[in-house]
Parts: C-alpha cells; sequence; structure tokens
C-alpha cells in the first residue's frame, strides 16, 4: 500500500495529440502508439514503474458522453478542458483496492461521482491475447475543476508495464512533484479540497504555500511568487489563468549526462534553476512546464 492515491499519471490534454507526441519522443522518451478509450479521448504515455505521463485529445466527439459516472462524463470532461487552453485536466491517483480509497475519501467529507470501468484487448509478445481491467473511482471538484482527481486502479498492470516501453533515452523514471500554481486567496480552499484525498494530517508549510506528500511524490502548491523563485520567469501561458490549476510536472532521471544527450538533440532549450534542468516552453510541451532532477 505504499503508493495508495500517488501520483499515478497527469493527463496532458491538448488539440494535436501527434505534434505533442513527436515533441515529447524528440526529448528522449519512449512514448506508446496513440491508443483509444471508447469514451472518444486518444491517448498515448511515458510509462515508469507505478506511474506514467500521459498525453490525452479527442478523436470521436460523439462519444464523449458514454461511460457516465453519475453527472461526470470523462470524455466531455476532457474535450471542455482542451476547449478552454492545452494542460493538465486532470490527475490520476494509484490505487490497488479502489473500493477502500472511495471510502477513505469519503470519511475525510470527499464526493465521489461513480465508478467507471473499461478494458482493452491486447496481444502479448508470444502472440496470445489477453484484456486489461481497469477501474476508475471519479474524485472531480467543483470548485478547481483541473485540480480534479480519480482513483485508478489497474488490475493487470503487467499488460501495460512493458519494459520496453519503460526504458527511456533520456533516464526519466517517475514523479518528483507536480505543481498547483494557486494565488493565496485560493490556498486554503485547495487545501481542503487535496485534504480529503490524502488526509490534512499530509499538508505541511512551504515558502509560497504549501506541500502535500503522496505515496508517489508531492502536490506542491505555490502563489506566483513562489513558483517564480523555483522556476524562473513564467511564461505567459503558465501565469495567465486564474483559477488553480497544475502547471509543472518535477521528474526523477537516473543520468543527467543522457538527458543532456537527448535534450541537445531536440529543439527546446533547457535552463539550469535551483539544481532543476528545466525546460519552460510550455506551448510546446502541451501547457505544462517540465523539469528534471538527478534522484
Amino acid at each position: 500500500m505504499t503508493n495508495v492515491l500517488g501520483i499515478d499519471h497527469p493527463i496532458v490534454c491538448v488539440q494535436d495529440l501527434s505534434s505533442l507526441r513527436d515533441t515529447y519522443g524528440a526529448l528522449g522518451f519512449n512514448v506508446t502508439p496513440i491508443g483509444k478509450h471508447p469514451w472518444g479521448t486518444s491517448t498515448c504515455a511515458m510509462l515508469f514503474k507505478n506511474s506514467l505521463l500521459e498525453l490525452m485529445s479527442i478523436y470521436d466527439t460523439a462519444l464523449l458522453d458514454s461511460y457516465p459516472a453519475g453527472d461526470f462524463r470523462f470524455g466531455r470532461f476532457i474535450a471542455n478542458s482542451i476547449k478552454e487552453r492545452d494542460g493538465i485536466a486532470l490527475t490520476a491517483l494509484y490505487s490497488d483496492d479502489a473500493e477502500r480509497d472511495e471510502q477513505t475519501v469519503l470519511s475525510r467529507g470527499g464526493v465521489c461521482q461513480g465508478t467507471i470501468e473499461f478494458g482493452r484487448d491486447v496481444v502479448l509478445a508470444d502472440g496470445t491475447n489477453d484484456r486489461t481491467k481497469t477501474t476508475l473511482k471519479i474524485f472531480a471538484s467543483r470548485d478547481y475543476p483541473r485540480l480534479s482527481n480519480f482513483g485508478c486502479r489497474q488490475h493487470k498492470r503487467n499488460l501495460i508495464e512493458f519494459p520496453q516501453w519503460m526504458d527511456h533515452a533520456n533516464s526519466a523514471y517517475g514523479f518528483l512533484s507536480v505543481c498547483i500554481l494557486a494565488e493565496r486567496h485560493h490556498q486554503d480552499g485547495v487545501k481542503r479540497w487535496l485534504g480529503t484525498l490524502h488526509g490534512t494530517d499530509r499538508i505541511l508549510p512551504i515558502d509560497g504555500g504549501f506541500e502535500v506528500p503522496t505515496g508517489n511524490g508531492k502536490f506542491l502548491v505555490l502563489d506566483r511568487n513562489g513558483a517564480a523563485k523555483r522556476y524562473g520567469d513564467l511564461p505567459a501561458s503558465i501565469a495567465a489563468p486564474a483559477e488553480p490549476y497544475e502547471f509543472a510536472v518535477d521528474l526523477k532521471v537516473r543520468s543527467r549526462a543522457k538527458l543532456f544527450d537527448q535534450l541537445a538533440k531536440s529543439e527546446l532549450v533547457p535552463r539550469e534553476v535551483n539544481g532543476m534542468i528545466l525546460l519552460p516552453q510550455a506551448d510546446r510541451l502541451g501547457g505544462v512546464m517540465l523539469s528534471f532532477s538527478e534522484a
């Protein structure tokens, strides 16, 4: 249970998925082929152990309202987020017991909009057929839609975490943190929201806001001044939105040398800030900034 409700996968949602996949591939990520969800979203991912970074778009608007979870429609939610702007629309939290984790969130005063069960057929390397099985528990925030989450239980992770897809040329292997931009007048509300998911006892003050350690990495919550101290000058597209949202993904790499080898081949120019290797070009990265730290 070490990773329970830890960061499983932020979902970066964009209009042009193929171009974004190419951009991440050029950074040394081993990006999976584009697949499809039954509710109309297209997807590809960079896989790590018990986590991943997902890129998503829309392939069929006619399916957006299928697979409802109460009044939540996953496809419609993603489509509306993309219509507003590119960026992280919501983040999955790791679960190995979806019913238990739902009850934990409810006991803290949270709400689960409903459950989505789905799977897809896969062909294994030896030619045999199998089918994935996934359970989602929707924890959507009414006040801060882009801080919405869902518990995600992959019942057969061995059908997802193929070693060849987890070997990234840039040596990335997981999350250090996901950073939320929230001004001071929003931070009490964000604190209440994250407390229902992770427990109020986990919330720790930091300069410019607070942090919430999870079973896999931290959520950092910073105002604009705190974000600028951590990441340097924020691009206009990051600083402009007024409501709280996830704007930066901090990744672990095994080798700075391998990372620099790959970045030298890309069109994006990194800068070093506070010991992190930062890619601030949010407009090229799907509405997010990426940082890398050797860990």
